[in-house]
């Protein structure tokens, strides 16, 4: 190793460590920042929630002056009689003025207004009564028929909002018969508005209606319906925040929206606190990683690169008279303590490797695998006592045997590694392989390297493996019956939940899921009827899966054919699986929009083996091979074309459907790559499609 690559590594970690304190800094700013905003969030509740109890006490006020005034002999008498005492003494202007009421109603019980009057608050001044006010006497939704039946709120006015109260009038002990109502009312205007700005300090804004709003509060304030009484909260730049809040007239519907806004204090001396911490401990950190690089360059790096240097000369010169110097009585130094010992043993170790040698020959032994090591001429090196009791000869006799003269099961392993491939490509090769005896085979064969780097032999392992396999086809065999039986489970699930639907789109998603998880749950069937947990016969699959696809879509066999043509073919499980997926989501697509609802019409489905190039020229020599990705023996991949067809509507032209917006096609695309497969359509005569896959069995 070079000076500047363990420098490098140094710098990569100090790096590394500086990189993950800014990522823990930047997680904490963010954490912080958001209570901040959380924080802000609940201080601007509150303060909306003082704004409301401003509002809410001018409501109470006026419903207590009311009470007041209904609940009194002297109004109970005036209802009857209308004297004019009552209105001298009781209702002059400035006297109304001084209670702050702009509007005084005495409505009697048959809703006949006995005495009305309208002031202007600032001048004491008698103006007209609002019409709209008159109307809502008339129409009875401000009057009151019970004793204890009372009415309070807001009523949109051309002229203003106005604060309603609504009292029966009773005598002073509260007792009936009710005589009428007497309503009085308040303006909340400007004025009214201004009065509760000064009273909370807040800078408060009254909208009539939604769209009055600013634009782009409309768009975060879609409606208060959901949560009328809960405040909405929205920061309109970095300098302030505003709460919305509303109010609902006497029947209950919305009325105004009141806006109160803040200085965000709060956020803006936190965020001001969190950025100079944050940057202080950015700061921090990016010194104490400069200092710490420093440091381990001057007390380690260094001294390890003069141990690498060290090494390396004694490696390339061969001379074991030198010895390695360090200062400092620490790790380093004792390393450098043992390098000298180490070099003083080397002659021990090379005497030391014979008996080695005849260890590893005992530990070999020992085993129950097959081990052989093969020269590059083929012949055999050296082989274990397991391969020799298998082989039935001495290990004198084979020495030096050639690969095709191995007896028994052996040789029958060895033919089949094509141990000159391994010699060309240095690759080592693994597999499985089944004897006419019935037995199960691990077979693996590493080549091994000498000092230059060539291949002097081949290790061969064999490992009977035909209990573990036998346990594994069990396994397997259990596990695809619970999955099919919990496929149908989900499918029948499914099935039940789409009947609580009536929307034919909803429906259809059910149906179309239903019908993916059958595709699935029939190879598990399959796979579990015939024994096969590899394989499965594709041809017998696909006939089922037709027959429950159109069961499923009640379609009558009379209105739809489907024609099949395919031999007995047996595919790869993850195969079957996907091919089985993409005619589910084919089919499900011609019985959706190739045929109308109540047209005729044909589907065509075939499978057919395609010759690969090997087969046409006539060059495959090797014949079986060993698969050193699937880990077992097999033959060559087979090339297969799958075609789909149907004389429907025909393909939509501008559709790209290699590129489709539908789930299903999408899926189709997705699975034949997963496949390593090729799909290209044909819209002549309906619509066709045609799919190009291999599979290794």
């Amino acid at each position: 190793m070079s000076r500047i690559d363990i420098s490098k590594k140094v710098l990569l970690v100090t790096l590394l460590i500086f990189a993950v304190l800014t990522a823990a800094f930047t997680l904490t700013y963010s954490m912080q920042r958001s209570n901040f905003l959380e924080l802000e969030h609940n201080d601007t509740l509150e303060n909306v929630e003082r704004v409301q109890n401003a509002v809410s006490a001018e409501q109470e006020y006026l419903d207590s002056i009311v009470q007041d005034w209904a609940c009194w002999d002297d109004t109970y008498e005036f209802i009857e009689n209308g004297n004019l005492q009552y209105i001298n003494v009781n209702l002059q202007n400035q006297t109304l003025a001084g209670i702050k009421l702009h509007v005084t109603l005495f409505v009697n019980e048959s809703g006949d207004v006995v005495y009305a009057k309208s002031i202007d608050i600032d001048t004491a001044e008698e103006v007209s009564v609002p019409q709209e006010l008159l109307q809502l006497i008339k129409d009875g939704t401000l009057l009151t028929k019970a004793e204890n039946e009372t009415i309070s709120g807001f009523v949109l006015l051309e002229e203003s909002p106005m604060f309603i109260a609504c009292h029966p009038i009773l005598t002073s002990n509260s007792k009936g018969p009710v005589r009428g109502t007497l309503i009085f009312g308040k303006y909340f205007d400007e004025a009214l508005l201004a009065s509760f700005e000064d009273a909370t300090c807040y800078s408060l804004t009254m909208y009539r209606t939604y769209e009055e709003l600013p634009a782009d509060v409309r768009s975060q304030i879609k409606s208060f319906s959901d949560f009328p009484d809960r405040p909405i909260i929205i920061p309109e730049n970095d300098e302030r925040i505003a709460g919305f809040f509303e109010l609902e007239d006497i029947s209950g519907k919305p009325a105004l929206i009141i806006k109160a806004d803040f200085p965000r204090r709060l956020y803006s001396n936190g965020e001001r606190i969190l950025d100079n911490m944050y940057f202080f401990l950015l700061l921090t950190g990016l010194m104490t990683g400069i200092g710490v690089k420093f440091a381990l360059d001057r007390l380690f790096v260094s001294r390890i690169i003069q141990i690498d240097d060290f090494v390396t000369r004694i490696r390339s010169e061969r001379d074991l008279s030198r010895r390695l110097s360090l200062e400092n009585n620490d790790e380093l130094y004792r390393l450098s303590k043992e390098i000298n010992g180490m070099l003083n043993e080397i002659n021990l170790a090379e005497q030391e490797l014979k008996a080695q040698e005849q260890e590893k020959k005992v530990l070999l032994d020992s085993l129950n695998e097959l081990v052989i090591f093969v020269s590059p001429e083929l012949k055999i090196i050296w082989v274990n006592r397991s391969a020799l009791e298998c082989m039935n000869i001495e290990l004198q006799k084979a020495i030096g045997m050639s690969l095709k003269d191995i007896p028994g099961t052996v040789g029958l392993l060895s033919s089949y590694l094509n141990f000159e491939r391994i010699f060309v490509t240095g690759n080592k090769k693994s597999g499985e392989f089944t004897t006419k005896d019935g037995k199960t085979w691990y077979i693996q064969a590493i080549p091994v390297t000498g000092e230059d780097g060539k291949i002097i032999g081949i290790l061969e392992m064999c490992r009977d493996i035909t209990e573990k396999k036998k346990a594994e086809q069990l396994r397997k065999r259990e596990i695809n019956h619970r999955i099919k039986n919990n496929l149908q489970i989900v499918s029948s699930l499914l099935d039940l939940q789409a009947e609580k639907f009536s929307d034919r789109k909803v429906i259809e998603a059910f149906k179309e899921s239903e019908s993916r998880i059958l595709s699935m749950s029939l190879i598990h069937q399959e796979l579990y009827e015939s024994g096969k947990l590899d394989s499965l016969d594709f041809s017998s699959y696909l006939r089922k899966l037709i027959a429950d696809l159109i069961k499923s879509y009640n379609t009558k066999t009379g209105e739809i054919r489907v024609k099949l043509d395919i031999s007995t073919v047996f595919l790869e499980v993850d195969t079957a699986v996907s091919l089985g997926i993409i005619i589910n989501e084919l089919f499900t697509n011609s019985i959706k929009y190739a045929f109308p609802a109540g047209a005729g019409g044909e589907i065509s489905i075939s499978l057919v083996r395609e010759k690969s190039i090997e087969e046409i020229t006539g060059n495959n020599s090797t014949g079986e091979i060993l698969l050193e990705s699937s880990g077992k023996l097999s033959g060559a991949s087979k090339n297969y074309k799958l075609i789909y067809a149907d004389n429907g509507k025909g393909f939509p032209e501008g559709l790209d459907f290699r590129n489709p917006e539908s789930l299903g096609l999408q899926l189709v695309n997705a699975l034949i790559n997963q496949i390593e497969g090729s799909l290209d359509l044909e819209r002549r005569n309906g619509t066709k499609f045609i799919i190009h896959f291999k599979s290794e069995l």
